[in-house]
């Protein structure tokens, strides 16, 4: 697609290796970096600071051909539809098409003005074999692994925190499972695909395991990736980055 101007919404780990990917490789021109008010922007960033605004009105107004959300669920919830209203969205934040009426919602939004939303493959790997064989999938299941403190609770926390459908998991750790969201929405459904979500007070990785059955074949994934300190790890901002080179049509070896 030919994009000549976009939005981006965030500005954290995955947000800023994004900003300069595309600033870096000329791939578009930025019209703003949306952020909160408590965002405070490394003392290096000039080009960065240049783009800050936490005036949500410029965002809806700008005149952008795509917008690229890389922030939190709420975002996604609150806004994707508008975005959509006028123009396409990659949303990172998933997990927030797990509420069902967002989900409603955005997918209206984008049919209305023929827009789209894009899912970015993420932390993980092989959402494109997933949604190839999709009709042939018979269970799903998504484990993800990683230290209490980088899924919001007690970093001494130990063994399975939720086993249940992936719609449940987003509801309960909206900012920890959007691999699983993605992976929903690739495959069989937030309803039939199953989440675990373990703690681990050992660990410094994040890790999940993919698990797929289907008629005549299955898959065990494994990824792993050090914690960044928040919910990333070291992996994401690499595949987010090239999830929007992909998208601008700049990549070094095209998959197909």
């Amino acid at each position: 697609m030919n994009y000549q101007r976009v939005g981006l919404i965030g500005a954290g780990v995955i947000g800023q290796a994004i900003f300069d990917a595309i600033v870096t490789q000329n791939l578009a021109a930025v019209d703003y970096v949306l952020v909160d008010e408590h965002f405070a922007p490394p003392a290096d960033a000039t080009r960065l600071r240049e783009h800050l605004t936490t005036d949500i009105r410029r965002a809806l107004t700008a005149p952008t051909d795509l917008v690229i959300e890389a922030a939190h669920p709420d975002v996604v919830a609150r806004l994707g539809a508008d975005l959509l209203a006028k123009g396409d969205l990659c949303a990172f934040s998933v997990s927030a098409l797990a509420d069902a009426a967002v989900e409603t919602a955005v997918r209206r939004a984008a049919e209305d003005a023929g827009t789209h939303l894009l899912v970015p493959h993420g932390a993980v790997l092989a959402l494109d074999g997933l949604s190839d064989g999709r009709d042939a999938i018979d269970q799903v299941i998504v484990t993800t692994t990683k230290n209490g403190a980088n899924l919001g609770a007690d970093p001494s926390a130990r063994g399975v925190l939720f086993e249940g459908s992936t719609r449940d998991a987003c509801a309960r750790f909206p900012r920890n499972v959007n691999v699983h969201a993605a992976f929903a929405i690739a495959g069989i459904g937030f309803d039939r695909t199953r989440s675990i979500v373990v703690a681990d007070p050992d660990t410094r990785q994040m890790r999940h395991r993919i698990q797929v059955f289907g008629q005549g074949f299955e898959w065990d994934i494994s990824v792993r990736s050090t914690a960044l300190g928040g919910v990333s790890g070291a992996y994401t901002p690499r595949s987010a980055v090239g999830s929007i080179q992909r998208i601008f049509g700049f990549h070094p070896v095209a998959a197909c």
